[in-house]
């Protein structure tokens, strides 16, 4: 999910700490995600609800300080392909795109870890934290940019990568840079475990579990 050009930054916007009330917490709507594996209480944590007007699930984006900057859509429409309908789309313009989705409500857990693990995607990170990993974030798409490898170089801890199968993180200048100043490791999928464009979280917990242990470093 790429956010467009950041060479054209714009000023972050601040939206309101009740931004969220306006959507539904419609236990039908949910289901889209709980069937999928996803807990409600981490559906909760992340203040997942659904937008009646865009038919979305949706969930706001955090900066640093908790501060909601973005809200993200992800439609429920089962016929999404055949409408010619966007998947997931953002309801503000990005600003620096200095974001690190879940490290907010999850700094915490990447502290007292000493590591962060980063996905691509949202739904990612609410799996593992339905699994009890709570060490996570998410980059958003399959790059890291510029603003974010400062956003990590700054946190000081060993990232893991646990990006989508088939994305080679070698081929990113801005993982190879963020190296230089701390630990970076990533999961490869050698064994076939995944498919094509899977998340290392897509086959559920033991397959998950047997990636990560099987990480490897990036030197």
């Amino acid at each position: 999910m790429a956010h467009g050009n950041t060479k054209n930054i714009k000023k972050e916007k601040i939206l309101p700490d009740t931004y969220m009330e306006k959507y539904e917490k419609d236990n039908e709507k949910l289901l889209l995600w709980m069937n999928e594996g996803i807990s409600r209480e981490s559906l909760d944590k992340f203040q997942v609800y659904y937008d009646r007007f865009s038919n979305r699930l949706v969930y706001p984006i955090r900066n640093m300080n908790g501060n909601i900057i973005n809200i993200c859509g992800r439609i429920t429409d089962h016929d999404w392909k055949s409408k010619k309908l966007r998947k997931y789309t953002y309801f503000e313009s990005w600003g620096s795109m200095n974001i690190i989705y879940g490290l907010f409500e999850n700094m915490d857990a990447v502290m007292n870890s000493g590591e962060i693990i980063l996905f691509e995607g949202c739904k990612s990170v609410l799996l593992a934290d339905t699994w009890g990993i709570h060490n996570t974030g998410a980059i958003l798409t399959s790059h890291l940019n510029p603003e974010q490898m400062k956003v990590l170089a700054k946190l000081g801890k060993r990232v893991v990568f646990a990006l989508d199968k088939g994305i080679d993180i070698k081929k990113d200048k801005n993982i190879a840079s963020l190296k230089r100043y701390v630990n970076v490791e990533y999961i490869e999928d050698n064994d076939g475990l995944l498919d094509d464009k899977d998340s290392p979280v897509d086959k559920g917990f033991d397959i998950y579990n047997l990636l990560y242990n099987n990480r490897l470093r990036y030197r």
